[in-house]
This record gives structure tokens, sequence and C-alpha cells, in this order.
């Protein structure tokens, strides 16, 4: 073994980067309460590995046409041994890595990791969580069925109208004109090479930064809080192995989505979970201030992480602490509690209980329209899939 890395040493001198590797480790004398914070992004990290693995098992089915899109992965599912199994793990890995995303900035903001000199980082933390959440997307597209299709308007109806970026931003994703075969190819493209170059990029460079810069020094409640173990080093390994054994068993356990075209009136169609938290305000804001919503919210919390550092100490002595932490938890409150309150409302009206009467894939809107309406028109809604289900390609002749 020694003569083995001797050898490697002395062709690629490997030392220097595995010593800056181990003096990223948590310390020696850890806690096992505190080793699931520490490990947030070697866990993020792992999640990516399993999607990079997933992925080129899908890409050896898949075929990017809109003809076969949806096709070849009906065929995954029921004709590959393990297909479904493959996609599964693709699909739940994502959904995870954007919550241990968000999980591990929230660690970086509690030890205050946003301040000089890690606010480098910080920022390429950013935009490593921007860019997954894109990637994301992109895979949505892929799908080519009704959830692509409603993809596609939310991304038309939302920004198109912002100043300056906003078409420019839908003509990257979606192209420009009649939008039947652009969306797919563009998807195919940004999903399975520019962004996962991109991000393997920039994860590089903030995982070095990391590296050279080691843990952030922690409060001393949080120092309390942690405790002490005796010098143990499995504990760093735990979480991982905690979070490959969650994906295995969601991949296993959960049943796959049946692949649905735009005119099939026997599924109905929904979000995953992790889209709740961008679809929830509109729910508050009607169509002619959905803006606020879609851009408005979302664009001022993407500017308040992005100024964090410059604010200095304004954020970081204990009574500004104190408010943004219960500006958080106030908002996590209100979404999850309108998550609740959706869930009452759906096995009641159905689809009509999120969507607006003109398009089921469209953005959800107030419950108003549809209070005002007797149960009549609503069954006829749902009995027309001319009316109540996207046709092909209908609302995409072209951009506004």
């Amino acid at each position: 073994m020694k003569r083995s890395v001797r050898w490697i040493e002395t062709r690629l001198s490997i030392l220097p980067v595995l010593e800056a590797f181990r003096a990223s480790q948590p310390p020696d004398r850890i806690s096992l309460r505190a080793a699931p914070p520490f490990s947030l992004g070697r866990i993020a990290v792992l999640l990516i590995v399993i999607l990079v693995l997933s992925g080129f098992g899908l890409l050896l089915f898949y075929e990017p046409t809109a003809e076969g899109a949806a096709a070849s992965l009906a065929r995954l599912h029921d004709e590959r041994p393990a297909g479904w199994l493959i996609h599964n793990a693709h699909r739940w890995s994502a959904l995870l890595l954007v919550v241990t995303l968000a999980l591990h900035a929230l660690r970086a903001w509690i030890v205050r990791a946003y301040r000089a000199p890690r606010d480098l980082n910080w920022w390429l933390g950013i935009l490593l969580l921007l860019t997954v959440i894109l990637m994301g997307a992109t895979g949505y597209l892929l799908r080519w069925d009704i959830k692509a299709f409603a993809l596609m308007d939310l991304i038309v109806s939302n920004f198109s109208d912002i100043p300056f970026l906003g078409r420019a931003f839908v003509v990257a994703m979606l192209g420009e004109g009649e939008l039947e075969r652009v969306p797919l190819y563009r998807g195919y493209a940004f999903h399975v090479w520019i962004i996962p170059i991109f991000l393997g990029s920039t994860l590089t460079l903030h995982l070095l930064v990391a590296w050279r810069q080691g843990l952030a020094e922690t409060p001393t409640w949080w120092r309390k809080w942690r405790g002490r173990h005796p010098n143990i080093r499995w504990p760093h390994l735990l979480p991982g192995l905690v979070l490959l054994t969650l994906v295995i068993a969601l991949s296993l356990l959960t049943p796959h989505e049946s692949q649905s075209g735009p005119s099939d009136t026997s599924l109905w169609p929904h979000p995953d979970w992790i889209l709740m938290f961008y679809l929830l305000p509109f729910w508050v804001f009607d169509q002619s201030s959905r803006v606020i919503g879609a851009v408005v919210i979302p664009g001022l919390l993407l500017v308040l992480l992005i100024i964090a550092p410059m604010l200095g100490g304004r954020i970081s002595n204990r009574w500004g602490l104190a408010a943004l932490s219960a500006l958080g938890i106030g908002g996590v409150i209100w979404l999850f509690g309108q998550t609740a309150y959706m869930g009452t409302q759906v096995p009641m009206q159905g689809c009509a209980a999120c969507h607006r009467s003109g398009i089921l894939g469209g953005a959800p809107t107030t419950l108003s329209e549809f209070r005002i309406r007797d149960p009549d028109w609503l069954i006829a809604h749902l009995l027309e899939p001319e009316t109540s289900i996207l046709t092909p390609y209908e609302r995409f002749e072209g951009l506004p």
C-alpha cells in the first residue's frame, strides 16, 4: 500500500491536496449530534455523485425527440431491468439535493460563515444553489409530458414581463417563436452538457476555497450545544450512509410516476412537493399581481442572501440575527400552513383547487374564480378534455 501511494505521489504530488482536505474535516473530538450539520456539504456531494451515475444510466435509454421522449421513459420503466429504480433514484436525489443545499446554507448562516474572508465561498454557494434549481427545471422539460408543458407555460407566463432579463431568459430556455421541439432540444443540451460543466467547475472552486479556509469559527452557544466525544471517525460517515439508505428506500418504496400525455384525463397533474414553496405565493396574489409572488419575493430573498456579507456587523449582532431568524421561522410556518390548507382543498375541488379555469398547466391563483361557480360547472369543466386539459402545443404558438 505504501509503495502504491509513493508511486502515485512521485508522479502527481497529491499529498498537499490530501492535507488540505484533512484540514477541512470536522474536529476529531465531535459528538454524534454535531456530525449531521458538519456533513451537509459532503451529503450534497454524495447526492451529486448519485445523480451523475443514475444520469448515465438514463442517457443510455433516453431518446431526446418530441416523438420518443415520453415513450423512451415508459420503456425504461416497463421493459428495462431496474430501469424504474434508476429513474426514481435520479428523481429523489435531485429533490433531496435542493433540501440539503438549503440546510447547508442555513448552517453556514448560523455559524456566520458568510462574513469575510468566507464571503467568496458564500456567493459561490448561492450560485451553486441557483444552478441546481435551474438544472432541475431543465430535467422537467425532458419528461415531455403534461408537467413539461405546465413548466413551459409557467416560464412564459411569469418571466416574460420581467424588465431586461425576463424575455432573454425565456428565449434562452425555450427558444423564440413556435415552441414545439426547441424546448426539448435546449433542455437536453442544458441538462446534459452546459449546466453540468458549469456546476462541476463551480463546485470544484467551492470545495477548493473551503479546503483552503477550513471550518468557520462557530458561536459560543453552538460549541456548547455540539458537545465533545472521544476521538472517533465513524460519525463523519454516518450521515452519508443514512442518506444513501434513504435514497434507496424512497426509490424502492415509492411508485414511479406514469408518463402522461397532455390529453390524458386519467391523471391529475401536480407539481413535486419541492415546487410548492415557489407556487404557494400565487394563492395570495391574483393574476394582475402575480409578478409579486413569482419575481419580487424570490428576488428580494436572493438579494438579501447576496448582500449578507456586505452588511457585516448589522446582522451579526444578537438583535439583527434574532429578527432575521424570526422572519425566517414565520415564513416557514406560513408556507407549511398554506400547504396544509391546499391539501384540504384539493380532494374537494380536484384540479380546480389550484389552477385557474383557462389552463391546468398554469400557475395556481386564488380560489375566488371557482367559489363563484356552481358544482355543475366544475363537473362539466373536468369532463371536457379540450377545456380542462392542456392540448399539445395549443398554448405555445408563440411568445407574447
